[in-house]
């Protein structure tokens, strides 16, 4: 065996990169008869950068750089980004400015990473390419946070009573999903314009869709995570909506256990006549787990606006789940625009609380969000 060949650092005990110093510990590389080799026990070692990128996550994850010597940096990062965001969604930040803010924030914890030579000291193709997409995404999924937290916020004002465990509610506003479409398009410009040079080489943004992280893919995905097995209110995640749209549903319940009650009682006289009494729920009642509500409205071109409504009600068998075109319908409008949002009340559906753990759906399980 012949030792190392063509060692720039032959005789240099530490070699210094930057500010960092690395003892040198090339005298240990040797080289290997091949006869003596088993190839066959070799095995393939993946090289690709989108290999190098997914070993390096782990350590730009919020967790590990809360623990690491950037931790103070991350917090003001995540603070920086919390305000861009609220702003973008407030009006007060334009798009262009929120993808300044993004490169910029992007470049300050890039910054301080290489300064604490966090993870590494030597940076490469992975190391860069994963602290990029990690904070793009981290980014990402922060908007389409804000957008359900404010969605929910301003849907809580329609509920009626109490909500309970027994209750589940729903509140949809294309707003939200328009807002977050363009914060997205602005950052993902911003990643763009970030994303050039050597480095970047083979870089791609995750197909979130395909990966099941629907807190990260759009405000669909986000607005009912399929991760939860009672959040199935949107079929399809890839409808757009129509704009100055409004969807809104409600359950019925007081919290309590349900007891059994009789729907109609029919009484025999001797006369052979016969009465009918019906006990059934005759409007929505929030302390009534057998009543529903929902209502849809939307804003024409003229400013006008339209809302159509109905109540309903749960018998607790499969008959639950009902698609919310099959409840309401806008016919009083332009054709055209009645059209378009009475085919995205299709995508949505309405289900009693519990629908989906009693009447279990045969699909894949997928445990990331």
């Amino acid at each position: 065996m012949d030792g190392i060949i063509n060692n720039p650092f032959s005789g240099q005990e530490y070699i210094q990169y930057g500010k960092f110093t690395f003892k040198n510990e090339t005298s240990k590389i040797y080289r290997v008869d091949p006869a003596t080799v088993n190839v066959d026990e070799f095995v393939t070692l993946d090289t690709s950068i989108k290999s190098q990128t997914a070993a390096w996550k782990g350590y730009y994850s919020d967790i590990a750089l809360f623990q690491s010597p950037v931790a103070d940096v991350k917090k003001e990062v995540d603070a920086k980004t919390t305000a861009a965001i609220n702003g973008f969604f407030d009006g007060t930040v334009s798009e262009d400015e929120l993808a300044d803010t993004f490169q910029t924030l992007a470049g300050q914890l890039s910054d301080a990473c290489q300064e604490a030579g966090y993870p590494i000291p030597l940076q490469s193709k992975g190391v860069t390419q994963s602290l990029t997409e990690t904070f793009y995404s981290g980014f990402r999924r922060k908007i389409l946070e804000v957008a359900v937290q404010r969605s929910n916020q301003e849907g809580k004002q329609y509920i009626a009573g109490e909500m309970n465990a027994q209750r589940n509610w729903k509140y949809y506003n294309s707003d939200y999903y328009f807002r977050s479409e363009a914060a997205i398009s602005a950052i993902t410009d911003g990643l763009n314009k970030l994303a050039q040079g050597p480095a970047y080489g083979g870089f791609t943004i995750p197909d979130y869709k395909a990966e099941g992280l629907n807190l990260y893919y759009n405000y669909n995905t986000a607005f009912s995570n399929g991760f939860a097995v009672d959040e199935q209110f949107m079929l399809d995640p890839d409808a757009v909506p129509p704009e100055n749209f409004q969807w809104f549903y409600q359950s019925g319940g007081d919290g309590t256990s349900k007891v059994i009650e009789a729907d109609s009682l029919t009484i025999g006289h001797p006369d052979g006549t016969t009465e009918f009494i019906d006990y059934r729920p005759k409007s929505f009642d929030p302390t009534d787990y057998r009543t529903a509500t929902t209502w849809a409205a939307y804003r024409d071109a003229q400013g006008n606006k339209h809302v159509v409504s109905t109540n309903f009600f749960y018998n607790f068998s499969k008959d639950d789940l009902r698609n919310v075109a099959d409840l309401l319908n806008f016919t009083q409008g332009d054709p055209a625009q009645d059209s378009a949002v009475n085919r995205f009340l299709k995508n949505l559906q309405v289900y009693s609380q519990g629908y989906f753990s009693r009447f279990p759906q045969i699909k894949s399980f997928d445990c990331r969000i």
